[in-house]
């Protein structure tokens, strides 16, 4: 009896005492992505093995050469990443590249590429498409009609441009035609400005289009208008900077009717009462009122005819192709036309009976002509270094449950003491 539990005693002695092995990364499971418009965007991955050292979501936006690295706290078996797209707004049609990545020791494991397609999937848009010549074109409700339309203005916008420019169009439109103003301006997001009719984000090939923004014709021009802006981003696409704003929306608003002969009489206006701007100051951004920025576009039309009208339309053809090699601005203009960029300006204003705008100088601040009541002076203080002493080191990882094992082989040595006493006592017993 006693040599049978003492036995006992010391084999479960020895199978706690014998460690297990932690669960360990083998690789990456099935990986899924979901997301619900103005919602979230969820990324899911399995590890059959077990958690790596590090992990981390990689992401790649269609229209960026860079990626996003998002560090993920993994659970035991899987893990999660969960953007909230209400908080951080995303133009809908964005495609996004993702994967993951496992750090293990020295080892760097990655998950196969996979897409998710981010889209207005509001409930109430049955979205149904159709594809016309390079674009396809997207409706609800029952805009089907004006939707191929626009497929059709599309096509003609397209050739115009490329013709202009020298430079084919790289791949194929998504347009989306809405029918309900919440409805577009639900899919541009809080930044769109009131008078928006039609939206254009280049780098994602997409239009988005209100069917109330204006009369058909004002529809067909703006299509015209948007589809340029794609052609032009093709044709100047840099990894160095954006082309001037001015030119780029001059070059589109010139292209509605291939003139600006209907934006000089305004241009001509603000002349006259001394309210030109200057192309330097439109450069990066438009102003935020109606007027000025109306402005803006019609400077930009009329000076892409001015170069047009001394340079040839094989000029505008050359200052997109000096953007796309890394040209600057300055640089750009100068390789179309031959002239220095403050040049071709000053000839600009000069049509019109002005000289070039010159940058407004602020006005001196003024000392202050508050009375303040005396202040106390503010005691001496010194400051120093805190002590060494004072700071707390970090644990070292894992060395805080190394009492586990020596509590459980103590447990089970006072349980076996007590069962052979016990054992002892039924012996001696009569």
């Amino acid at each position: 009896m006693r040599r049978g539990l003492l036995l006992a005693a010391i084999v479960l002695a020895v199978i706690v005492a014998i460690p297990i092995p932690a669960a360990a990364f083998s690789g990456f499971g099935s990986t899924t992505a979901d997301a619900t418009y103005g919602g979230r965007m969820r990324f899911t991955v399995q590890l059959p093995g077990g958690s790596p050292d590090q992990l981390a979501l990689l992401l790649r936006f269609a229209g960026s050469d860079s990626t996003v690295v998002v560090p993920v706290d993994p659970g035991p078996l899987s893990a999660e990443f969960v953007r909230d797209t209400a908080a951080e707004p995303i133009t809908p049609n964005t495609s996004i590249a993702y994967r993951w990545r496992a750090t293990n020791g020295e080892e760097v494991t990655l998950s196969p590429e996979k897409t998710l397609l981010y889209d207005d999937d509001r409930p109430g848009l049955d979205w149904r498409s159709a594809r016309i010549a390079a674009a396809t074109v997207h409706w609800y409700g029952g805009a089907e009609a004006q939707a191929r339309h626009f497929g059709s203005v599309s096509a003609d916008a397209a050739a115009a441009a490329e013709t202009l420019l020298g430079h084919d169009l790289a791949g194929p439109i998504d347009i989306f035609v809405y029918d309900s103003r919440n409805d577009f301006f639900g899919a541009l997001g809080p930044g769109a400005r009131e008078w928006t009719g039609a939206a254009t984000f280049p780098a994602l090939r997409t239009i988005f289009m209100w069917l109330g923004g204006g009369s058909s014709s004002y529809l067909e021009t703006t299509m015209t208008h948007e589809v340029t802006h794609v052609v032009f981003q093709d044709v100047t696409a840099n990894p160095f900077h954006d082309p001037a704003k001015w030119f780029n929306e001059g070059l589109a608003v010139w292209s509605e009717q291939q003139s600006a002969s209907g934006h000089e009489a305004a241009v001509r206006s603000a002349a006259d009462a001394s309210a030109l701007l200057a192309f330097d100051g439109i450069t990066e951004s438009f102003p935020i009122g109606d007027q000025a920025a109306r402005l803006a576009y019609d400077e930009g039309a009329t000076m892409v005819q001015m170069v047009i009208n001394t340079y040839g339309r094989g000029a505008i053809a050359a200052i997109a192709a000096a953007w796309q090699d890394g040209a600057g601005d300055a640089e750009a203009l100068e390789a179309g036309t031959g002239v220095t960029a403050d040049q071709l300006y000053d000839a600009y204003f000069a049509s019109y009976g002005v000289a070039a705008p010159t940058a407004v100088e602020p006005a001196p601040i003024l000392p202050s002509n508050v009375d303040r009541p005396p202040q106390p002076a503010a005691p001496a203080t010194e400051s120093s270094a805190p002590s060494a002493s004072s700071s707390r080191q970090p644990a070292e990882s894992g060395g805080g449950a190394g009492w586990i094992p020596a509590v459980i082989v103590a447990g089970l040595g006072m349980g076996v003491v007590v069962a052979l006493v016990a054992a002892r006592r039924r012996h001696a017993s009569p």
